[in-house]
């Protein structure tokens, strides 16, 4: 029996690495002889950054750059050098994560670390560039990317637009005189899970603006910003934004990269399968189980499992799901979903023993595949 462990992280709690360690244990404590290939899995979210670079041997590079409230921090992004490829990470920039609950503000949160991240990769001779795009605590169309890399960006009185969300509605000009050429010609993949559009009730204000701190006045500004922005990146770059797939993901930052610069977008998990070559590997195995920390509509669209089931559904081989939480929605994706609580438990205690619980449904999951699959 050969198995293919390829899970998410499960977020808050453990790393894909250690989810894939924690399932590997409890099928081989159910059966010694079971082969099982572990892949963790990224989708453009928190720890695509260090789950590519140690898969392909690469490294990291410090670099000094602005958090989203413009204090200095050191962060970083990978380095590939044999094919000169930046793995840069959003959310170790521009992320949630770097301000306590009570700084959460998107009109005045800016993605200008994140520019910064892909100027340092410009520097260093980056020819190609995955920026994953989850976490972040902007929603500023990525107006403070554009500030790092050169552009100029200013009001009805020429003067320099605020950074934040506040920028979206004052924003009248964009200058790009002094953006380095190399940045121009260089290939950005936008690594993301998310196919929203900017504008709308299903877009970058309205959905991602309260996860980040949007009071229901801020929303409304920052949807009035973004109609604004929107007109203005479609004038200068003679392209449709509007209703592009995926367009209102991290707060729009995606927008300003295909107006502007060599960019696309790409599904996240889909991306990583590939460059760690997950989908031969995946045909040469008897069982797939996946998983995430919370199993759920949300991850049948384009979510990393989601994207590990529909490969497994075409190659005909079964797949398991396991989450903290599990959803019946989800269920038709999959052969089986399984919640690693085995009774009544706090998220908190939940979280704090995901380890052993994960281990122990893998141990019974081992067990009934030793006597009805084998």
């Amino acid at each position: 029996m050969r198995i293919l462990v390829a899970p998410n992280a499960m977020k808050g709690s453990l790393s894909a690495s250690d989810f894939a360690d924690a399932i590997e244990k409890g099928l081989n404590l159910a059966d010694g002889s079971t082969e099982v290939l572990k892949r963790p899995l990224a989708d453009g979210g928190d720890g695509t950054n260090k789950l590519l670079i140690k898969a392909l041997n690469g490294l990291f590079i410090p670099v000094q750059v602005h958090d989203p409230l413009g204090r200095v921090i050191v962060s970083r992004f990978g380095w590939l050098s044999e094919s000169k490829c930046a793995v840069i990470e959003m959310a170790e920039a521009s992320g949630l994560k770097l301000l306590a609950t009570d700084e959460l503000n998107p009109m005045k949160a800016s993605s200008r670390g994140t520019g910064e991240l892909i100027l340092a990769a410009i520097e260093k001779g980056a020819q190609k560039i995955i920026l994953g795009i989850g976490g972040s605590a902007t929603v500023d169309g990525g107006i403070g990317i554009l500030k790092a890399l050169g552009f100029r960006l200013s009001d009805k009185s020429g003067i320099e637009i605020n950074e934040g969300g506040e920028g979206l509605n004052q924003i009248v000009k964009i200058f790009k005189d002094n953006v380095n050429p190399n940045i121009l010609n260089c290939e950005i993949v936008i690594a993301t899970d998310v196919k929203n559009p900017v504008l709308g009730n299903e877009g970058a204000a309205t959905i991602y603006g309260p996860q980040k701190g949007a009071t229901p006045l801020m929303v409304n500004d920052l949807e009035s910003g973004f109609q604004n922005y929107v007109r203005i990146l479609e004038q200068v770059s003679h392209k449709e934004l509007d209703e592009l797939v995926g367009g209102g993901a991290a707060g729009g930052v995606a927008l300003p990269l295909i107006a502007f610069l060599n960019a696309r977008m790409e599904s996240g998990a889909e991306l990583i399968m590939e460059l760690l070559g997950v989908l031969d590997e995946l045909k040469k195995c008897d069982l797939v189980i996946t998983g995430e920390g919370c199993i759920d509509l949300q991850t049948c669209q384009g979510k990393g499992p989601a994207v590990v089931a529909l490969a497994a559904r075409e190659a005909g081989i079964p797949v398991i799901a396991i989450g903290g939480t599990i959803r019946d929605e989800a269920s038709a994706l999959f052969d089986g979903i399984f919640s690693i609580t085995d009774g009544p438990l706090s998220l908190e205690d939940a979280m704090a023993n995901s380890y052993e619980l994960t281990k122990s449904l893998a141990f019974q999951l081992g067990k009934i595949i030793k006597t009805f699959l084998k």
